[in-house]
Order: C-alpha cells, then structure tokens, then sequence
C-alpha cells in the first residue's frame, strides 16, 4: 500500500507522518520525507522493494496538478485552524535566519517580535509577518490566500480524508483508524529525532490572544471561505492576556545564528 500524508506547512504532517510510521511494519516499509520533484513521486509509487510507502508532503510545494499523486491507495489531507497555523508559520520564519547565519537580520526580527509581546494589541500580526519574511526573503501576508486556494483545489482533485489536528491533540483518532484500518491512537507520540527539526508546542487556540482586533476583522473577512470550509467560526475580539515567552521569544531563540558557530 502507497500512504500519502498531505497538508500545509505547521499543520501536523509531521506529527501523523510519525504515528503512521511507527503503526506500520518496519520491516516492509520505505519512508519519504517532502518529496517534491514529480520524478521522486513517480519512483516511489513505482518502488518494488517494499510492501508499504510512506510519504508526506507539502501542500504548495506539491499542488493538485502535480502527476500521479491520485496513484496513493490511502490518502490523508491533514488541517488546523488557518489563524494557528499562520503563527506557527509565523515564528518558524526565524528558522531561515539558522540557515543563512544571518545575525543582524536575526536580532533585528527579535526586536520587531519583542515590541508584539510588550505591546500585543498594538503591533498587527500582518505587519510582523511581512516585517520578518521581508527580512527573510519570503512572501509578504497575502501568500496565505494562495495557499488555502491551493489546498482547497488539492482536495477537491484528489479527495483524502480530512483529518483535523485539533481533533488528534484532543486523541480523537477514530475517523482515521477507520479510513486506514490500523490501531494509532496508542502508538508513540514522538517525533523521531530525524524528523524534529523544532520544539513542538501540541496546543491550539494560540490565535486568539496573537492576533489585533484589526487582524482578527481582517481574516474573518479575507479567510471568510476558509474558515468555513474547515469548521472554524470566524474570530471576535482578541482574547485580552500575555503573549508566554515560552511559546514565542523562547522558541525563537533556537534559531540564533551564533548557536551555529
């Protein structure tokens, strides 16, 4: 059997990829990690040395007209809350500065997400996101539009069963045990080492008190389709409490450049 994991960046691949691969037989199992050339896709649906394939891939950089995808046997489009996701996205721009050594351009990002936490209901989300993917060299806010499209369109091409992340945190794997006939909910809940590139909050609900007023009439507006096609009401007021450094300066700081040297 060919398994494919699907979704957006920061919304669970990695977490459904693990408990997948540890459900299945080792023995007769072939694991690939964000494969993206269609040539690497077509090798692996045409791999004779395995039972079972394993593949998770991201959704933009794998699209609904990417050739042989609908070729998987079982296929699983995992989501989580767009506002979520884009604050994990959001944070996980400081992972390129580790990449580039880039230091100045690291301590200047920390400082803009510094002035968010002291000041949280006056610095706009948007605004920092397209001061840091400025800094470096991503797409500005409006990417976010684009990727939601291109998700829709994956699913509407290839039809996989929508798994919620929210709903496994919650350790509801029911829908998913039944789609792929295999026991998940008590195999082991840890990312191998391998595939742990960060720290891994296992929470939801952060949106709420990151995002402005402003941000959060903006993405009612702007996501209104989205958020309605994944179940997700749409936002009111901006829950009124700190930003924990933990989940935010802290989680940066893993990304220093000079930790590199």
């Amino acid at each position: 059997m060919n398994y494919l994991i699907a979704g957006l960046a920061k919304s669970g691949t990695t977490m459904l990829f693990s408990r997948l691969q540890r459900a299945l037989n080792q023995d007769q199992l072939a694991c690939f990690f964000e494969p993206d050339d269609p040539a690497v896709i077509a090798s692996i649906l045409d791999q004779r040395d395995t039972s079972d394939t394993l593949t998770k891939v991201l959704i933009g950089r794998v699209k609904s007209d990417t050739p042989r995808v609908d070729e998987f046997g079982k296929q699983l489009l995992i989501y989580r809350d767009p506002r979520d996701q884009f604050i994990s996205m959001l944070l996980y721009l400081f992972y390129d500065f580790q990449i580039s050594g880039d230091q100045r351009g690291y301590d200047y990002c920390v400082a803009a997400l510094q002035n968010k936490i002291e000041h949280p209901d006056e610095v706009s989300c948007r605004s920092l996101w397209d001061d840091i993917s400025g800094t470096v060299g991503r797409a500005p806010f409006v990417v976010f539009n684009n990727l939601h499209n291109e998700q829709r369109r994956y699913w509407e091409t290839f039809s996989p069963l929508l798994v919620r992340y929210e709903s496994l945190l919650d350790d509801d794997w029911l829908a998913v045990e039944d789609y792929l006939d295999l026991t998940l909910k008590s195999a082991d809940t840890e990312v191998p080492g391998e595939y742990q590139r960060v720290a891994r909050s296992k929470g939801y609900g952060d949106w709420t008190y990151w995002l402005t007023d402003e941000d959060i009439a903006h993405t009612n507006e702007a996501w209104a389709a989205n958020l309605d096609w994944l179940g997700y009401a749409p936002g009111s007021l901006r829950v009124r409490r700190e930003i924990p450094a933990s989940t935010s300066l802290d989680y940066v700081a893993q990304f220093n450049p000079s930790l590199q040297r």
